[in-house]
């Protein structure tokens, strides 16, 4: 299955195909966002989006059948309990939920995961989405003339992709840190299920503006500085000025959901934190990190294609996608 993770500027495309009991990938790829097309998630022109995406589908000759994965401001990912009821009982209480949180909707796309259940009350996971985001993004897929088989949270296929490279973590406890260009998030994962999960307003677009506004470079120049970043262990030092102001914020950000776990989980300094997104791929952050926070970082094997190495980090949501069944 052909697995596409929809970014904040980018698409991210994983396909895989099964081997024995395991799977392989077989194609890795993205694709930058047209600046007119896209930005944070919302569709700015839609034919310009419709028209690249088909241009990449038919360089690549890529399969029409995908499963995507996506992220939006508007989307609420979140744990809930509730007393034990019916199905369409639950759904309705999910909606009524969504609409006290993403205000100023009519519809909603509502999906859940119940957790666990427990003397007659049920923790469920659920995310929600406007019906009208949701509409807009498969329209792109009908104009490109892509089948799409499923359409998930971001969140639920970076954990499914991660799992897929880590199977033995499955039964323990760990976090994932989704370094993102307009977003951060952290998602807890314990014996067996997805806890917690929660998204913050920082991301890689705070160090592009610092870069912008202090040492006022072009869009052009401030790209060149974050692909040498990732490339090179010591970043240039308009980058380590950069990321050493504008992660106080993600550090204080990571910290308070930390002390969130030990709280409400009783998770400890034993488990290991593992970073996703790309910011993941910039040593100086990752070094940052490692020098703030109270656990230790595991890292991540890349993911191999005919014997050329990617980096896993950033397309662990689309590999997720591409297992989906």
């Amino acid at each position: 299955m052909l697995g596409v993770d929809l970014g904040a500027y980018s698409v991210k495309f994983c396909l895989t195909r099964k081997k024995g009991e395991n799977f392989e990938p077989v194609f890795l790829g993205e694709m930058l966002f047209a600046p007119q097309s896209l930005s944070e998630g919302e569709i700015r022109d839609k034919s310009i989006l419709v028209d690249n995406l088909r241009r990449f589908w038919q360089r690549n000759r890529l399969p029409r059948e995908v499963v995507a994965s996506f992220y939006h401001p508007r989307m609420v990912v979140q744990n809930i309990s509730l007393p034990e009821m019916p199905d369409e009982e639950i759904e309705n209480a999910l909606r009524w939920e969504a609409s006290s949180i993403i205000t100023g909707e009519d519809s909603f796309q509502i999906g859940w995961q119940t957790l666990e259940k427990k003397e007659g009350q049920q923790k469920i996971l659920f995310a929600a989405s406007p019906s009208l985001i949701v509409e807009e993004y498969l329209d792109v897929f009908r104009q490109v003339r892509l089948e799409v088989e499923a359409f998930e949270p971001q969140t639920l296929s970076l954990l499914r992709g991660f799992l897929s490279l880590y199977p033995d973590l499955v039964d323990s406890s760990f976090s994932i840190v989704d370094l993102g260009f307009a977003k951060g998030g952290i998602l807890y994962f314990s014996t067996g299920k997805l806890v917690f999960s929660r998204y913050f307003n920082w991301g890689l677009g705070k160090v592009w503006d610092y870069l912008g506004e202090n040492f006022e470079l072009l869009p052009a120049e401030i790209m060149e500085l974050f692909d040498r970043s990732t490339k090179e262990e010591d970043a240039p030092y308009q980058m380590q000025e950069a990321l050493s102001e504008a992660s106080k914020e993600l550090i204080t950000e990571l910290r308070r959901s930390l002390s969130f776990l030990q709280s409400e989980f009783g998770s400890d300094s034993n488990q290991k934190l593992f970073l996703s997104g790309g910011g993941a791929r910039i040593s100086f952050l990752r070094q940052i990190l490692i020098e703030s926070l109270p656990v230790a970082i595991g890292e991540i094997p890349p993911l191999v294609v005919k014997k050329e190495e990617f980096p896993a980090e950033i397309y662990l949501s689309a590999l997720g996608a591409s297992l989906w069944s």
